[in-house]
């Protein structure tokens, strides 16, 4: 006997809700699930189910049809034919999990000194969760250390469950802290239920790196910077870069040795170059920090974003001259949008970015060689970052589920149109981001006459906007009654989110400009 299995995965669209509501069988008048809509049904009966069922029944996932127009009858395969799964027997489900949405993130990276370079602090670990609390969410707490403060500006959101912190998170890592720094917050900043006492937390991660370098006249100084990722192969078939000159300037007459010089001047030369050069200023956005840790921004900002920030363009930048243990800095921020077709003339095979740019630098001598001598420090602030639950990669799973059911996606315009092809997009949103779910099941078959044990597995997965507790309840409750090992639903989250602290102007482009927003219910 020979041992073949078979996969299959089939796509339902549930961006209008699960429904569990309903009483009687599907298809019956007031029984009729509309698009992106769907329901478990008894397997038998075709009952619509309002509860998981507890005698351990096999179940049918149903989803509404996406197609408007239906000359068949829905009893016949017609276009408006409910989405049905195979039989599902709660016994031979082996996962249930959940992917959630993530937003992109991109790579962002501080060169020199910056507010990010200059001792923040960068991590928070809870070392006295307080006592007699008030429950709440309590955001911008501002933190001090009162021991022996070094650090200032630090700032934080958190969270009091039971009377205790149960988690922090920075907004902002403030300057001047090391790893250890114990800060707390002000008196009753957080509300106390009787006599409490306030939490207490250690920094676990700061940067103190010496990222002050002097640039003197007379010298010239390089930097390289390397864009790599898919966006770059794709636009020269190879990694981008680009190898940046800065002069210091002449030195002043009678001048014995190199004097000082405002860094800033070097930063602003070596920004200059970057969006001069074509083929590497599309992958970033640039800030460079003067001196005093002004952020200025790339020469033909808008003036809008600018007033709100209260910031210049660095070629309105005065030099006061070299000032005494202040340094510039310089941020690059991977930022690039691709360009996509909008949906009347889409198609399968057109390509969508997914992967971020990844941003290198490093600042080298005449030669080239970045470990000959001490360079600019060069520090990562956020590690670019993948979207999850891409509205492009959702779409092209329901296209391909739907092909499987003989509704296919003409690449003819007319013939799509004729075909309701158009109507996925009723329903998803290519700039949107949705949360998916995903039932793995078998059907083994124990009695086979071609003498093949065949153990088919099946998975589905359903789109959703948002998280669904009703769904997860019901199949945690379904599953629970077979005495499954694993019936709570699995999460599959994002990596932590990396805010930086610099605002970046807002990216567009002309053709179809929208950027992903998570799919909100």
């Amino acid at each position: 006997m020979s041992y073949f299995n078979h996969a299959f995965r089939k796509t339902f669209v549930g961006t209008n809700g699960f429904v569990d509501t309903l009483s009687g069988h599907l298809g019956t008048p007031g029984n009729i699930l509309t698009g992106g809509q769907f329901a478990f049904v008894n397997a038998k009966t075709w009952a619509l189910q309002t509860t998981a069922p507890e005698n351990c029944c096999n179940l049918v996932l149903a989803g509404g049809s996406i197609y408007q127009n239906d000359k068949i009858g829905p009893f016949h395969g017609g276009y408006k034919e409910t989405n049905k799964s195979k039989e599902i027997n709660p016994r031979y489900v082996s996962r249930f999990y959940r992917v959630d949405p993530c937003l992109p993130q991109s790579n962002v990276i501080h060169i020199g000194n910056t507010a990010y370079t200059d001792d923040v602090a960068l991590a928070l670990a809870i070392t006295n969760d307080g006592n007699l609390l008030v429950d709440g969410v309590y955001n911008d707490i501002p933190l001090v250390d009162t021991t022996a403060p070094t650090g200032s500006g630090l700032v934080a959101n958190i969270t009091v469950i039971g009377g205790v912190v149960t988690f922090v998170e920075i907004v902002n890592g403030g300057t001047g802290w090391v790893t250890g720094d114990v800060v707390t917050t002000s008196t009753d900043l957080i509300p106390e239920d009787g006599d409490g006492t306030q939490p207490t937390f250690t920094v676990t991660a700061g940067v103190g790196a010496n990222c002050c370098k002097e640039f003197f006249c007379g010298e010239t100084y390089t930097l390289r910077v390397d864009v790599k990722g898919s966006p770059a192969l794709r636009l020269l078939n190879h990694n981008s870069y680009i190898i940046a000159s800065a002069y210091g300037g002449c030195c002043p007459d009678g001048a014995i040795a190199p004097v000082a010089i405002d860094s800033t001047l070097i930063f602003i030369q070596w920004a200059d170059a970057i969006t001069r050069y074509p083929v590497i200023s599309p992958f970033m956005q640039i800030i460079v920090v003067d001196q005093n840790g002004n952020p200025m921004y790339a020469p033909g900002t808008d003036a809008t974003f600018l007033a709100a920030e209260g910031a210049i363009t660095w070629d309105k930048y005065v030099s006061p001259g070299y000032i005494t243990d202040e340094c510039a800095g310089m941020v690059l921020n991977g930022a690039y949008v691709d360009t996509k077709f909008q949906n009347c003339t889409f198609q399968l095979t057109d390509f969508y970015e997914v992967e971020p740019v990844r941003l290198y630098a490093s600042e080298v001598d005449l030669n080239g060689d970045p470990c000959t001598f001490d360079g600019v420090c060069v520090i990562t602030e956020c590690q670019g970052r993948q979207a999850m639950g891409l509205g492009e990669s959702v779409a092209r799973d329901v296209i391909l589920s739907e092909s499987y059911r003989q509704n296919f996606f003409h690449s003819d315009l007319r013939i799509r149109e004729i075909t309701q092809g158009y109507s996925v997009f009723d329903y998803i949103n290519r700039n949107t981001l949705y949360t998916r779910y995903f039932l793995q099941h078998n059907v083994p078959r124990f009695n086979n006459p071609t003498s093949t044990f065949d153990n088919d597995q099946y998975l589905l997965e359903v789109i959703t906007c948002g998280v669904i507790l009703d769904f997860e309840t019901f199949v945690e409750d379904w599953l629970t009654t077979c005495g499954n090992c694993d019936p709570a639903v699995q999460v599959e989250g994002c990596v932590t989110d990396c805010d930086s602290i610099y605002t970046f102007p807002t990216l567009t482009i002309d053709f179809n400009p929208s950027t992903p927003e998570i799919c909100v219910p």
